[in-house]
Parts: C-alpha cells; structure tokens; sequence
C-alpha cells in the first residue's frame, strides 16, 4: 500500500513538472518571399503544450508593432504553430484592417549556442485573405545580444587596427620634379615599390623609365591605371630616372609617381618636356 502512494506521489510530481512554465524569448527575422527583411521578436510563455504572449515587428521603426500570439507547442517534434491574432500597440498610422496578421510553423534546431528556431510563415488580414509569405529565423535574444555585441567589438578591433595602421604609414608632401630636378631619398629597406599612372586626363604620355642605368619600362604610355613595379636596391646610391619620349596632346609631359615602402609613401609628380629627364636618387 505504501508502495501504491509512493508511485501516486511520483507520478504527480512528475505532472508538475510537466506542467512548468517556460518562457520563451527570441529575436530574428521574417524575410518574405521577395527578399524583404523585417526584423521580428516574440516573447511567449509555455504551460503544458499551450502557448501565449506576444510579438513584436519591425522594432525601432515607425511601423513598430505589438500584437497578441497564441498557438501549441508539439514537445516531442521541438515544434510551435503560433497565430497574431489583435494589436495591441503599433506606431503606425494605417487602418487596422490592413494589418497582416503572421501565422507560424517553427521548430526548434541547432545545439548550445547555434540553437535556434526556423520555420515558414503565412500573413493574413481580418478578412482571411492572404497578405504575405516567407521564411522565419530566430535565435534566443540573448545569446543573439551576445553575438551582435561580439560581432561588433571584432569590427571596431577591426577599425581601430586600420586606422593604427593609416597612422604608422607616412604620406608625405607631393614632390614636383621638372627638367633636370634631382630628388633625394633615404631608405632603409632592401625592396621599394614604384606606382607609376596619368592622374589627370589621359592624353598619350609616354615615358622610358630607366633604374641603375637599366630600362625597366620602354615608351610606356602612362594610364589612369596605376603601374606597378617592385625592384631589389642595392647597396649605397640608386638611380631612378623617369625620361619624357613624348609629350601627348597636352603637353608638358605629365606623370603622377610613386614610391612606397611598409610605412613611407613619397608622392611625385614629374612634369617634363620632350626627351628630358628628373632624377630620383636613393640612398641605402
């Protein structure tokens, strides 16, 4: 006998805790058939397969709106069917009537933090006629916080690092280098980069470009598109010589030049005339 209501008190114990209420609390997105996002968020809770509480659509904007949601929950699929069913708040000005009302058949997927619930969605208007369809995707609102606020602090890490390193790289004043100019430069590094192009209208420039009296380009016609070189340095004095073969349409003949390391950018702007030449000397 003793035996008989031990068992009566487990299996009701057993009902009570079936009969816990669950709160449930997600946030995502409706996208509908067309490619729309609207961002969603509904907080519910469960008692015994029966499901109450409310939805919130496009929050934040001008179109903010709280509505009432009910349905079931199947607990051995992990399943909702959920039904709007009135506003209960809404910051928009249109007629109640042309409310869609979104009625839903999600599941829950994933495990630990990439648990979620997804699903597809109908929208109807009072008068039952359809209004909308798509596809639902939510997560449990704080762990989706906790993925914003992550996702967010990689792109400022992000952000800070690139402006950290637009700090260390050192632009300086541009350099005009006429007929017969010498430039000087002193370099630290074993490699340098020469971006060679026309800035200004394209109109025929060309140029021989000449690097320890060996020809690296041979009447090259400068272009919007940027030229570019690497080239090994050697030890002591180098010579860079940028030489007009001809001058265009519009002359004198024009190029906008470059010269860049990791950190140092030296910014050059040659203006010669025909079969003349500017010198740039680099010291190593």
């Amino acid at each position: 006998m003793r035996d008989f209501f031990f068992i009566l008190i487990l299996l009701f114990s057993i009902n009570i805790s079936a009969q816990k209420m669950h709160k449930i609390n997600y946030s995502g997105l409706l996208t509908l058939n067309n490619g729309t996002p609207l961002s969603f968020e509904i907080e519910l809770t469960e008692k015994g397969g029966i499901v109450n509480g409310f939805s919130i659509t496009g929050k934040g904007t001008s179109d903010q709106t709280k509505s009432d949601i009910s349905g079931t929950y199947n607990r051995n699929e992990k399943s909702y069917s959920l039904k709007e069913s009135q506003v209960l708040e809404t910051n928009s000005e249109a007629d109640l009537n042309t409310f869609c009302y979104i009625h839903m058949e999600i599941k829950e997927v994933g495990k630990f933090s990439l648990k979620r619930m997804e699903g597809e969605f109908t929208g109807y208007f009072t008068n039952g006629e359809k209004c909308a369809s798509g596809k639902i995707i939510m997560m449990e609102k704080e762990k989706l916080e906790k993925k914003v606020e992550k996702i967010q602090k990689k792109v400022e890490k992000k952000i800070e690092k690139q402006k950290k390193k637009e700090k260390e790289n050192i632009v300086l004043e541009t350099k005009i280098l006429k007929d017969g100019d010498d430039m000087f430069i002193q370099w630290n590094s074993d490699k340098i980069i020469i971006y060679i192009w026309d800035a200004n209208m394209e109109d025929g420039d060309k140029i021989d470009l000449i690097i320890n009296g060996k020809g690296i380009l041979k009447d090259f016609k400068t272009k919007r598109k940027r030229k570019k070189i690497k080239y090994k340095l050697k030890e002591g004095e180098n010579t860079i010589e940028i030489k007009a073969t001809n001058l265009g349409t519009s002359p004198p003949n024009t190029s906008r030049i470059e010269i860049a390391d990791s950190k140092i950018k030296y910014p050059i702007i040659t203006q010669l005339e025909l079969g003349k030449s500017a010198i740039i000397k680099i010291l190593k």
